[in-house]
């Protein structure tokens, strides 16, 4: 034990540490219900995942919730001591402070390890009495008296302040350690700050390459929101940390869920009324997650490179069948109107699905060209808008031209997704397609007009109701004969130009420069007679014989980088519009 000084006993402030032990015990209550929070999300799970895998993650959910339990008790255990250390003190260094105080007011020096001497005043004072001897005897008597009680005090403050430190010391010693028997934790390691949410794909794939694969992996297991939708960083580690996310973010969302559902019982209640919406929201994002989870399956060829449950008013997600890390085509969908994950990622997917099989099929037959690989992207990434009715009537009204924002706000977010996919590529430069579908067109125009370099070389738009700001393939950074369109017959959505100059051709309002691809019954140059597509819907979908439209083929043709194997409108049609041309304008 240390004595303290005289000095040290008049600066020290007992209630610094009483604070201290505030803090502590605020910890230690948040940690009580992050406990709490994570124990009940475990729970929710068994309702509707089991295997091993689940097993697995509420096990490792026990564990860290023994761990989080034993230092929530060690910090209430040390701010216990803090509070009790902190009256000990203060009682002692009163003591402290009042004997000081005391031999002071008698005229006597205190010196800083506590040793008390007659000021010189006090000297000539009593040395001026008639009997001197006796006097100055008596006060060098006092001061021993003066010095005992001050040692003393400054003793028992030094020992308040030993039982202190000790009794603190105790209380973290209950700390769990890393490789505790039990409790599957291996200590904590340094490990760089991510970048922002929104950094660049460049800035992203610095920071991750700057990690060591411990380091990564140990990312991808403990904080997977800093990894699954960062752009530039590999599709692999994405894929991992997102399928991580899904069970927590279902629980977290089944635990809100929960809580809604009973504040909803409340009758006649402005607070139920507010739970009745929200639940409504929660319930939606359950059946997103239940369609993404759904989609993914266990086919590995899948890879979950979006997974955004909060953010915006839908959720969003992107899913890629084959390595886009690797590929050397590369093509990402972007939907339009009234698109959601729980209603289009499985069509999207299994649509992309089969576009990639084409472009394999016409890859193989072009020589020297079979070795080449793809991959091809659903990206349902931004809140698209929402429309009960009629899609024309909505497109037509002043609410679709107001929501141009949105297809604002997803560009940015699809521009560097784009970029990502250039950062995170393995190879030299990968031949990328980007696709829109009406509303996602515009998206996707937007998109390509984004400041800075984007990796896209050719561009299919079809059903599209024009391009913002468009008036040559140029704007959107692509070079002559790499902006192409599709516009089936009784497609009247693509002949509105309601968000700028329409791709189509023919009409008064056109961009220019849009290669025009059929859409069209025809027998395509493979020897294969395709169906043709019609309305709004129908391009990528595959016809009545089980094979793709020439919609479909020709979309095929573009993303493998074989434009001359594609069906042009003129070369195939006689020059005609599609059918409906006529009747939509």
């Amino acid at each position: 034990m240390t004595t303290p000084t005289v000095p040290q006993a008049e600066s020290w402030n007992p209630e610094v540490l009483c604070g201290q032990g505030v803090r502590w015990r605020s910890v230690a209550e948040s940690v009580d219900a992050e406990v709490g929070r994570l124990a009940r999300a475990a729970d929710a799970t068994r309702d509707h995942w089991g295997g091993v895998a689940a097993d697995t993650a509420r096990v490792r959910a026990t564990q860290i919730g023994a761990v989080g339990m034993r230092t929530a008790s060690a910090l209430h255990e040390a701010a216990d001591a803090a509070n009790s250390a902190a009256a000990q003190i203060a009682c002692a260094r009163d003591a402290v402070l009042a004997a000081v105080a005391a031999a002071r007011a008698e005229a006597f020096d205190v010196g800083d390890d506590g040793a008390v001497a007659p000021s010189p005043g006090l000297f000539v004072s009593a040395a001026s009495t008639t009997n001197a001897m006796i006097t100055l005897a008596a006060v060098e008597h006092r001061a021993r008296q003066h010095r005992a009680v001050i040692r003393t005090a400054l003793g028992e403050l030094g020992a308040a302040d030993g039982r202190a430190t000790s009794t603190i010391d105790t209380a973290f010693a209950r700390l769990p350690r890393p490789g505790d028997p039990g409790s599957g934790w291996f200590g904590t390691r340094s490990v760089p700050v991510p970048p922002p949410d929104r950094a660049s794909p460049t800035e992203n794939r610095r920071w991750w390459d700057g990690l060591t694969p411990a380091q990564q992996q140990e990312m991808i297991a403990t904080s997977p929101a800093a990894v699954g939708n960062r752009d530039g960083l590999p599709s692999e580690a994405r894929h991992r940390a997102n399928v991580h996310r899904l069970a927590t973010e279902h629980a977290a969302l089944e635990t809100a869920r929960q809580e809604l559902v009973r504040r909803a019982a409340g009758l006649n209640s402005v607070d139920a009324r507010f739970a009745r919406v929200a639940l409504a929201d929660v319930a939606r994002r359950l059946a997103d997650l239940d369609a993404v989870r759904t989609t993914i399956g266990d086919d590995p060829g899948r890879k979950l490179l979006l997974l955004d449950a909060r953010s915006g008013e839908q959720l969003h997600a992107a899913v890629a069948i084959g390595d886009p890390d690797t590929a050397d085509h590369i093509a990402v969908s972007t939907p339009g109107l009234n698109a959601t994950v729980r209603g289009s990622l499985g069509s999207m997917v299994d649509e992309a699905t089969a576009l990639r099989q084409e472009v394999q099929v016409q890859l193989a037959a072009a020589a020297g060209r079979e070795h080449e690989t793809v991959a091809t992207i659903a990206w349902v990434g931004y809140d698209a808008p929402q429309m009960s009715g009629s899609v024309v009537d909505g497109i037509e009204g002043g609410l679709a031209v107001a929501q141009a924002d949105r297809a604002r706000t997803g560009a940015r977010d699809l521009a560097r997704f784009y970029d990502g996919l250039g950062v995170a590529h393995t190879g030299s430069d990968p031949h990328v397609t980007a696709v829109g579908h009406s509303y996602g067109s515009v998206t996707t125009g937007l998109a390509l007009r984004e400041p800075g370099y984007h990796p896209v070389d050719d561009m299919v738009v079809y059903g599209s109701p024009g391009l913002v700001g468009v008036e040559s393939p140029s704007d959107l950074g692509l070079g002559p004969g790499h902006a192409y369109e599709m516009t089936a017959g009784g497609d009247v959505i693509a002949y509105l130009n309601r968000f700028g100059p329409g791709p189509y051709g023919g009409g008064p309002h056109t961009t220019d420069g849009f290669t025009h691809l059929a859409t069209d019954a025809v027998t395509t140059p493979d020897g294969v007679a395709r169906d043709g597509a019609s309305g709004h819907s129908e391009y990528p979908r595959p016809g009545d014989n089980g094979r793709l439209r020439t919609s479909g083929y020709n979309l095929a043709a573009i993303v493998a980088d074989l434009p001359t194997n594609a069906v042009v409108i003129g070369a195939a049609t006689g020059g005609r519009l599609p059918r409906g041309a006529g009747d939509a304008r």
